[in-house]
């Protein structure tokens, strides 16, 4: 007989899901929590069962080889529509709910049945912590309150899950904001200096190219000045959202600080490094900006043998830049035409 649906279905899926507990790994936390059940149960079989919407999965069994079998088939489908109380088959063949069940007709052959709700604090039954066995039997009392107790630990385990996913999630929002510059988006300074590093060593390690683009937007204290911060804001912003556009996955743009940004370019020889910069160049004079016009002036540096720590290559592209800007600004330069070796 095919279990009927929980009144409240629909929220103890939806809770189910948010438990990121479906379909994950084996555990060992859990396995031994399923071990003991079969042991102070004295049964061959013992199963942590999760119901879905179509099948119950077995998030960890003793004495069964299959991992998970349609609803309809499972005991447990019943135990989850009395969230308080233990569910106890005496003899299967017995009961009219699972006399003709393929699984005791068939299959593993069940006779005793007796199943724990996991249940959350908020009342949702997610499945069970069954103990099977294929001879019709009793459990005493210490064994009941016993399976009760390792279902409580089952649930006591799956708050810890959930707490760890939560955390794990808050530390990446946390480590995002670390190294995300606040008001345009791209990667702070301090990510900048990371990943300077982090490429110079692989440029040094491959002997591979590495090439840094510094750029500076033109006349912004003037525009500040017109216009006032907050609009100043707005087109870092802007510069902000351009810039990755035009670089690969392997490269790094970020803010190196006030309007001044930076491109790190790996496997970027001169000319190609040159080629972007003049991409993002023009790029940035085409756009639609909201009062004037806005312009920048670029400075690029590529590694070679006597210009490979990050001081140097730093201080060649803004060499450069200051080059661009000398010369009359919204152009690009690189530093080997200064007679950067």
């Amino acid at each position: 007989m095919k279990a009927p649906i929980p009144a409240n279905e629909t929220a103890r899926i939806e809770t189910l899901h948010k438990s990121g507990i479906l379909d994950s790994l084996p555990e060992q936390a859990y396995d031994d929590i399923t071990l003991l059940a079969s042991h102070i149960c004295e049964t061959p079989m013992s199963v942590m069962s999760i119901i879905d919407e179509e099948r119950q999965w077995f998030k960890s069994k003793v004495g069964l080889d299959d991992t998970e079998t349609p609803r309809e088939l499972s005991f447990c489908a019943h135990a989850i529509l009395e969230p308080e109380s233990l569910l106890i088959v005496p003899d299967a063949r017995l009961d009219p709910r699972f006399v003709d069940n393929p699984m005791v007709v068939d299959g593993p052959q069940v006779r005793f049945y007796a199943g724990a709700p996991l249940v959350t604090a908020e009342g949702h039954a997610l499945g069970s912590l069954c103990v099977i066995d294929q001879t019709p039997r009793q459990l005493t009392e210490v064994q009941l309150n016993a399976l009760q107790a390792l279902a409580r630990q089952v649930m006591a385990q799956f708050t810890l899950h959930q707490q760890a996913q939560a955390l794990k999630s808050l530390n990446e929002q946390l480590e995002s904001l670390s190294v995300r510059d606040e008001l345009t988006g791209v990667n702070n300074r301090r990510a900048f200096n990371i990943a300077l590093r982090r490429e110079l060593a692989r440029a040094e390690r491959y002997n591979s190219p590495l090439s840094l683009v510094l750029l500076d937007v033109d006349s912004f204290k003037s525009y500040n000045d017109s216009f006032g911060h907050q609009a100043g804001d707005e087109v870092l912003r802007q510069v902000g959202k351009i810039l990755p556009g035009h670089i690969n996955d392997m490269a790094v743009a970020a803010r190196y600080g006030g309007e001044e940004f930076a491109l790190i370019l790996p496997d970027t020889s001169a000319k190609a490094a040159l080629a972007i910069a003049e991409k993002v160049r023009s790029v940035l004079e085409l756009s639609v900006w909201p009062r004037r016009a806005i312009t920048a002036s670029f400075g690029v540096a590529t590694t070679t043998d006597a210009l490979c720590s990050e001081e140097e290559l730093i201080a060649a592209a803004d060499a450069a830049l200051y080059s661009s800007k000398s010369a009359g600004r919204n152009r690009v330069t690189h530093c080997l035409i200064m007679g950067y070796k």
